[in-house]
């Protein structure tokens, strides 16, 4: 089947987002060994805060300034690229390099995948975007960690190898997709109380809210598990060749009529990896699995909840409003969960922190399926009515 030509502009971006990505395995990894988990909390929550902060500026000013989101999708990468280059050792300059990647990019790319894709081409477009994802973030993370088992384990020359990465990305990538400026905001607060979006916020807290628990989690099992930088870049790389395999195997099976499938399989196989992640404390190489698995089912997840969150936009209110209030949601649900399990983890030891997130997030896992599955069963039952 041949690729629209939307699809071939628009995934060498999204191919550029998943290899920057990985560069939040590294930042946890070296703040975790240098410093403490609580350092890992708090550059989490200023990177989210960051992130958000970045999507709503956008939002708010973009049509003033005539700002399309291509042109916000390569200054999430320029921005943070100069802030490695020039600051790569300033805990805050690194959270708000990954919090203005993470906001602007991920700002943009809701437009951009909301404006070009229907509902029946938004599968196929997942899988796709999964697969240069992954592909990107396996090389990056290879080409990171050579560099660190060759030549030094210094943080300052991982940032500025992303950084390089970024700024060359912001400069080349995105020519060929339209230009079309963000439309103004008419009443973002009138989305958040349409009763279909209140029935998203659970969804939203299971899929998104826990997001950055799940960051410090990961951190602190590989600071717990691993006993250096290029150690952990060594498995995150046989991590994301095991993703790539995954998606080999599985190609063009991905549709619309088995998207309740899909993400049972790829809840199933995460869950088991955040159990793994637990048990690796009293067992380390459990890491490496729990790698793997994350790697296996991440990629499939992933493409589940990219359809999920593109149904539950699919809602009255014009399309600025509706991805402003989703964002300033999901920071709301992240900050107040994170600092739940923040003032948890003060009365915890290391190991009991690592233990008591990992069955979090599994059960959270489990419920997202219960949850999802029924959102793709009401949608199903809706079209065949």
């Amino acid at each position: 089947m041949t690729m629209p030509l939307r699809e071939r502009a628009l995934l060498p971006l999204i191919a550029l987002q998943g290899a920057v990505a990985t560069l939040g395995g590294f930042i946890g990894y070296f703040t975790m060994a240098e410093q403490n988990v609580h350092a890992m909390f708090r550059f989490t929550a200023t990177m989210l805060t960051t992130a958000m902060a970045s999507t709503l500026l956008a939002y708010v000013l973009g049509p003033r300034l005539r700002l399309s989101s291509v042109r916000l999708m390569r200054l999430g990468f320029l921005v943070p690229g100069i802030l490695l280059l020039c600051a790569p050792t300033s805990p805050l300059a690194l959270a708000m390099a990954f919090g203005i990647y993470l906001g602007s990019t991920w700002g943009a790319r809701h437009w951009l995948e909301m404006s070009l894709f229907a509902n029946n081409e938004r599968d196929r477009y997942a899988a796709r975007a999964g697969t240069v994802s992954v592909v990107l973030s396996v090389l990056t993370t290879l080409a990171v960690t050579g560099m660190l088992a060759m030549l030094t384990e210094r943080s300052d020359y991982v940032y500025r190898l992303y950084g390089v990465l970024c700024v060359m990305g912001a400069l080349l990538l995105g020519r060929q997709l339209p230009h079309e400026p963000f439309a103004p905001l008419r009443d973002p607060v009138a989305i958040v109380r349409q009763p279909q979006f209140i029935a998203c916020l659970p969804l939203f807290f299971l899929e998104s809210g826990l997001f950055g628990i799940s960051q410090a989690m990961t951190s602190a099992g590989a600071s717990e598990a691993l006993g250096s930088a290029s150690r952990f870049g060594w498995v995150a790389t046989l991590a994301g060749m095991a993703g790539c395999i995954a998606l080999y195997l599985t190609r063009r099976k991905r549709g619309v009529d088995n998207r309740a499938a899909w993400l049972g399989g790829s809840c199933l196989v995460v869950g088991s990896a955040f159990l793994m992640l637990g048990a690796s404390v009293w067992i380390p190489a459990l890491y490496i699995v729990y790698s793997v698995l994350k790697a296996a089912g991440s990629p499939f997840l992933i493409a589940s909840e990219q359809v999920l969150n593109q149904r539950t936009l699919d809602i009255e209110g014009s399309l600025s409003d509706r991805i402003l209030a989703r964002e300033v949601t999901l920071w709301v649900l992240r900050m107040t969960s994170l600092g739940l399990f923040w003032m948890l983890a003060g009365s915890l030891t290391p190991k009991q922190v690592v233990v008591s997130g990992s069955l979090i997030l599994a059960c959270a896992t489990l419920l997202e399926y219960v949850i999802g599955r029924a959102w793709f069963v009401d949608a199903d039952n809706t079209q065949a009515a």
